[in-house]
């Protein structure tokens, strides 16, 4: 919320939206609700990307009963924001919708428009179970358009990791509509998440026939590509992300050229800027040691909680935040841009870890936090961010890591944000709570060095972790992710990273069993496994287990049982 406050006072009018938000608040409270929107839309109209302006906007529309649209102003803040209290708004808003639609199928239940609009607002409150049955009951009342209703069916299905019923919905729909793009779109989707890439590709390029600026279909394409290997044309594929509607908002602006490893770069100024979640940037932070050899000066733009991190890499750059001014520069480039830049295959895969580090006097804070050490120590997290839409596929319920916390580890929660259905069950297990007391990655990372391994989901500490070269098991859904490729247990951007996969969509219990197995075999006469090379070995006295699992091969056979 700062840097937006921030990127407000370098505003021409930033006084003049400060002035309207005051107005429309005390409208709002003497109940002049319509006088109140109209000031706040102009707010709006000046300055679309200051966000909290949308806070407003969504409160004075809920006390409208105008829900949807509130829904709207609340999503598009916590796309960009998170915030508990405006999720909070948001939920609120979503039951009041869902309360008055069915007030209004309970005086007439065949109102198939109000049917469509509750299934909608099932799926935002992520009740895709209740979603389907209520797509369903539209369905089996005649409907002119039941290709929407069989698309968003699919889409509910999806979300329930039951890509199988959702193919079957999409493939129904398009016996109805086969030149229909979204669900051409939506059929390939399904297919990526099935790992048939071939076909999803192909289906992919049958939307972009019947709708050629449909620049999602070639984003996915290339994840598609990446996923198979095919770096080459993966990345050249993927600068078509900037033409996509949830993207091109956040392409910098710059008056630069965009640099994509052509132009000579000795004596210039190359800004590198980050630009999308954070363990994206986490990832691709290796590429700037590699800018810095061959530029006169390198600039690398990153969000504030990255700065102290990033101050870590070992090479010459000079950091900035996004809310500092833009320097001037003479080229820039997005940082998931440099593995085309670079030409990057699997075998050139910039991979010499750790490239970041933490500060001695951070991880000393740590250690004397942790205090002395009488079992082995695990991070963990187990679900990412609270930012919509919430990616339910990734996140586990915490409940379902319990077993984890009944072997004789000393378990360390790394999640900064507890998702609010697990804060209960976090009371009930034996799990150190500290993720909540890290003020940045820059802590994090050094919370971690102090860690002998750490086991998460897809997020954020996972890229950090490897970054770091600490040992990091990464529970991955079933469907995958592009940057962890198809069908391996390791990765060529983290070598010290082991990838236990759902063998079936939505089994993480059988994930959580395979880790439970591993782990024990370390417990057996006090000996411990190697996280990275899964061979056990005698553990000495003063040895963690992340510094065994930096030994030789050789040497860790050496020393098997």
């Amino acid at each position: 919320m700062a840097n937006k406050v921030a990127a407000l006072r370098n505003h021409p009018r930033a006084q003049e939206v400060i002035d309207l938000m005051a107005r429309s608040t005390a409208l709002r409270a003497e109940k002049s609700h319509e006088e109140a929107l109209k000031c706040i839309e102009e707010a709006v109209s000046i300055d679309p990307r200051f966000f909290p302006v949308l806070v407003e906007k969504g409160i004075i529309l809920f006390e409208l009963a105008r829900y949807e649209e509130s829904i709207e102003c609340f999503d598009l803040f916590l796309k960009n924001i998170s915030n508990s209290q405006v999720r909070e708004l948001r939920e609120s808003c979503l039951r009041h919708a869902l309360a008055n639609y069915d007030r209004i199928l309970a005086e007439n239940k065949e109102n198939v428009e109000v049917l469509l609009k509750r299934g909608d607002i099932l799926q935002r409150l992520h009740r895709y179970e209740d979603a389907v049955y209520t797509y369903n009951l539209a369905l089996e009342i005649y409907v002119n358009n039941i290709v929407n209703v069989l698309n968003k069916r699919g889409n509910s299905l999806l979300r329930l990791d039951n890509p199988e019923f959702a193919l079957e919905s999409y493939n129904r729909a398009l016996e109805l509509a086969p030149k229909n793009a979204s669900l051409l779109f939506n059929r390939a989707n399904v297919l990526q998440q099935l790992a048939n890439m071939n076909e999803a590709i192909e289906s992919y390029s049958q939307a972009l026939v019947y709708k050629p600026d449909l620049a999602e279909a070639r984003m996915e394409q290339s994840h598609c590509r990446l996923a198979m290997g095919n770096y080459q044309r993966g990345f050249q594929e993927y600068e078509s992300r900037w033409e996509t509607s949830q993207m091109k908002h956040a392409k910098l602006i710059s008056s630069a050229p965009l640099w994509l490893g052509k132009e000579n770069l000795a004596g210039k100024t190359i800004l590198l800027w980050a630009e999308q979640g954070f363990g994206d940037t986490i990832q691709f932070l290796r590429y700037v040691p590699l800018v810095a050899q061959i530029a006169g000066l390198t600039i690398l733009r990153v969000p504030t909680v990255l700065h102290s991190l990033a101050q870590t890499l070992n090479c010459p750059v000079s950091i900035i935040t996004f809310a500092d001014a833009l320097p001037v520069h003479d080229f820039n480039c997005p940082l998931m841009s440099l593995p085309l830049a670079f030409g990057t295959t699997l075998k050139s895969i910039p991979a010499d870890i750790p490239y970041l580090s933490a500060r001695s006097d951070q991880i000393e804070k740590w250690r004397n936090e942790l205090g002395p050490r009488t079992r082995p120590r695990i991070g963990l997290v187990w679900a990412g961010r609270r930012r919509e839409p919430v990616n339910i596929t990734r996140d586990l319920a915490l409940e379902v890591v319990r077993p984890l916390t009944c072997l004789d580890f000393e378990i360390i929660s790394l999640q900064k944000e507890i998702p609010d259905q697990d804060k209960r069950v976090l009371e009930s297990m034996r799990i150190t709570r500290l993720g909540e007391k890290l003020s940045d990655f820059g802590d994090a990372a050094a919370l971690i060095e102090n860690l002998d391994m750490v086991i998460s989901a897809d997020t954020v500490v996972a890229h950090l972790a490897g970054a770091l070269g600490k040992p990091v098991w990464i529970m991955l859904r079933h469907s995958g992710e592009w940057r962890w490729l198809m069908e391996r247990n390791d990765s060529p951007w983290y070598p010290t990273a082991r990838i236990f996969r759902q063998k079936t969509p939505g089994d993480w219990a059988g994930v959580i069993k395979d880790i439970v197995q591993q782990l024990q075999v370390s417990m057996v006469n006090s000996k411990h496994v190697d996280p990275s090379f899964g061979t056990l070995c005698q553990v000495n006295d003063t040895e963690t287990l992340s510094e065994v699992s930096m030994r030789p091969a050789a040497f860790l056979a050496s020393r098997a049982v």
